[in-house]
């Protein structure tokens, strides 16, 4: 399996990847989240993303088959802001490649963009129940920062 960037050509497999991350994690923890948004939006938000100089896209290619995805955004300093920061967005691998390394893979190449970069934190976010993407990011380096509280559905 290769981690490779992301082109126009992948579209496909990365609205396919999108809605495996939709149907896996995002309908069963949180009920607002669209299940539908990949499929009716992903293509077209995939292609900002790609044309973005600021988002990293990364697909693991199982011999052209589009097996996961990464989405990372880098932000500048700003006025709120004091250093460059970078949050992976979104990563997914389907549960037939899992164990292959990807995941880390992922990771792995995130961070040293992140740094090329010059961002000195890297966020990622994780459903509190899925305990298993919480233990993945902390094998990685990543600890709590905050916690995020909802009220209602």
């Amino acid at each position: 399996m290769e981690i490779r960037t992301a082109t126009e050509a992948d579209i496909d497999g990365l609205v396919a990847s999108q809605t495996g991350l939709f149907a896996t994690d995002a309908a069963p923890n949180d009920p607002l989240r669209d299940q539908s948004w990949p499929r009716n939006h992903g293509a077209e938000a995939t292609k900002a993303n790609l044309a973005n100089p600021d988002c990293l896209v990364l697909v693991a290619d199982a011999d052209g088959t589009i097996a996961g995805h990464l989405l990372g955004g880098y932000y500048p300093p700003n006025d709120m802001w004091t250093a460059p920061r970078a949050t992976l967005i979104s990563m997914h691998v389907h549960a037939d490649w899992r164990g292959h390394g990807a995941g880390s893979q992922f990771v792995d190449r995130f961070k040293q963009w992140a740094r090329d970069r010059g961002a000195v934190r890297l966020h990622v976010t994780a459903y509190a129940a899925n305990e298993g993407a919480i233990r993945f990011y902390r094998r990685h380096g990543f600890a709590p920062l905050e916690i995020t509280f909802a009220s209602g559905s």
